[in-house]
This record gives structure tokens, C-alpha cells and sequence, in this order.
């Protein structure tokens, strides 16, 4: 037998012996793992449809009060809670365009790629950024947190 032969019949046998595995992996047999959570404990889904006056909800202030900060990133938007003050910014740095991240300790947004930091207010604190962030009308309705980014 040709050593090309041997090989390929090597390869679909290697290929064959595997193919039950892979089918096993991929299926289900209905129960869920324990580790899971039900849906009836799971976080309520945030309607993100546009009010009358164009706000989208992007979190409650449950979540704000426990993380410092909301990051909606399909709508571009960060809300961040300091010393009671709110605000709701965009936050791609007006450097590069990195996302910055809400550092609550200093109360600033740092920007993790070239260390921009900016304000509560959007304001550039430290370079390389010239540009302020653009800063969004937002407004608290309930327990749900509402920002106008268009």
C-alpha cells in the first residue's frame, strides 16, 4: 500500500472514531446544570424602546448604587454615579477612541489605552485627550435609569 493511501485512510478513521464524541458534545439531553439560574430569579430584561421624548433606559439605580457606574455599550453610553452627582457621557476617549473605564476611587474616566482622564463632567483632567466627552441629557424615572443619546 502507497504511503498517501495509508495515510488518508488513517485520516477518515481518526476523523470517523471522533465524529461520535463531537455529536455528544453538541447535544442535549433536556436537563439543565445545577449551577444555573432559574428565570424566575434572574434579573428583570430592561425595556431599551424609546419613550415618548426619546430616552432608552439603561439600567436601574440598584445597579448604579452597586457598581458605581452603568456601561451600555450597544448605545454608547456610561453612567457614572460620584458623591451623588450623575452623569451619563459617551465613552469613547476623544483621543483614539478607546472605551474609558469609571475608576470611583479617584472619580475619574481613564482611558486604558494612552491614560486620558477625564471628569464627571466630561472634562479633560489629563492628556493626551483635548476634547472634552460628549455628556448626554439623562433622567431618573422609578428605579430605571433613562438616557437621550440621540
Amino acid at each position: 500500500m502507497e504511503r498517501r493511501k495509508f495515510l488518508g485512510w488513517v485520516s477518515v478513521g481518526m476523523l470517523a472514531s471522533s465524529l461520535p464524541v463531537a455529536i455528544a458534545a453538541c447535544s442535549s439531553n433536556g436537563s439543565t446544570p445545577n449551577n444555573s439560574t432559574p428565570i424566575s430569579d434572574a434579573a428583570p430584561e430592561i425595556d431599551s424602546t424609546p419613550d415618548a421624548e426619546g430616552f432608552v433606559a439603561v439600567g436601574t439605580n440598584q445597579e448604579l448604587e452597586d457598581k458605581g457606574y452603568i456601561y451600555e455599550k450597544q448605545l454608547g453610553v456610561i453612567v457614572v454615579s460620584n458623591s451623588g452627582q450623575l452623569a451619563a457621557l459617551n465613552p469613547k476617549c476623544t483621543h483614539q477612541g478607546c472605551d474609558v473605564e469609571w475608576k470611583g476611587d479617584s472619580g475619574a474616566l481613564v482611558c486604558p489605552c494612552h491614560g486620558s482622564k477625564f471628569g464627571v463632567d466630561g472634562g479633560v483632567i489629563a492628556g493626551p485627550a483635548q476634547k472634552p466627552l460628549p455628556v448626554y441629557d439623562f433622567k431618573q424615572e422609578g428605579d430605571l435609569i433613562k438616557v437621550k443619546v440621540a
